[in-house]
């Protein structure tokens, strides 16, 4: 898989948040709902926030919703905001005492361009469209296919 572990719970975070009827959640509910740490959970919100995904209502009744659609949050958005700039290219093939130099290395070009063509396609990937496939996938699985 490509997504980190933080990744996966920063896009099961805001899944969770979006299907709410009131689009809104406390940490511990998302927390609770992953059986996921709070402080795992804070630290993903945190980062969301931060990168202006989410945002924080406080005081009682509070919690984060969503600053935008989930139309309109992309699953590259997500990665960047909790870190990571996209894919990385890991070009070592096993050398264990030195680095890839990019002049030595006859497929660096490629993995780039391999690199650039994944961060299109999760950047064309919405919060949305992994909700309607996890509509489509329950669908499936309880009729018995």
């Amino acid at each position: 898989m490509i997504l980190t572990t933080l990744e996966g719970y920063a896009i099961k975070a805001l899944m969770y948040i979006a299907i709410k009827e009131d689009k809104k959640a406390t940490v511990s509910e998302i927390a609770r709902s992953n059986n996921v740490s709070f402080p795992y959970i804070l630290r993903i919100c945190a980062l969301l926030r931060a990168y202006g995904i989410l945002e924080s209502e406080k005081g009682r009744g509070g919690g984060y919703i969503l600053v935008r659609d989930a139309k309109s949050i992309t699953l590259l958005e997500i990665i960047k905001a909790v870190g990571r700039e996209g894919l990385e290219i890991k070009c070592e093939f096993g050398k264990k005492t030195e680095k890839c130099k990019p002049s030595d290395c006859i497929s660096l070009h490629s993995l780039e361009f391999l690199r650039i063509e994944l961060d299109k396609f999760l950047s064309k990937i919405t919060l949305q469209d992994l909700i309607e496939r996890r509509k489509t996938y329950a669908n499936l699985t309880n009729t018995g296919h």
